[in-house]
């Protein structure tokens, strides 16, 4: 379960969700940037986060805490919203962007997105010691 302390996995959740993101929501990148403003705050802080723990675990492991934090906290708001959505069926069918997909695949998908970066806050706290190392 360490293995998602390690800051390689922040770094490599934080291109993922990027990619998710401008995939997802191309549209909102040219009409409404600022729509996506929390969305690229988190992706960038869980970047930042995993970069400066993965020079000095001891100093950057705080960071990469806030930046796993701030992406669950993304997540849980989104995946909440969402099923509220999908259970009073104000959906508005299938989300448009590059990637198309079904209101509840997307919940789903953020909802794997969630589980993932849960576990990643849980090891990074609970790991003292550089994950490199153990």
């Amino acid at each position: 379960m360490k293995a998602f302390a390690k800051p390689t996995v922040a770094l490599g959740f934080a291109a993922f969700f990027f990619c998710g993101l401008i995939c997802t929501h191309v549209e909102d990148v040219t009409a409404a940037p600022l729509d996506l403003g929390g969305d690229v705050l988190a992706g960038v802080a869980l970047f930042v986060g995993g970069v400066l723990s993965g020079r000095d675990w001891g100093q950057g492991r705080q960071y990469q805490v806030v930046g796993w934090s701030f992406m669950v906290s993304l997540l849980f708001h989104s995946v909440l919203g969402n099923l509220s959505d999908i259970l009073i069926h104000a959906t508005d069918g299938a989300r448009s962007g590059l990637v198309v997909l079904s209101p509840v695949a997307y919940t789903a998908i953020e909802g794997l997105l969630l589980v993932v970066s849960t576990v990643g806050l849980w090891t990074t706290l609970t790991t003292a010691e550089s994950p490199a190392v153990s």
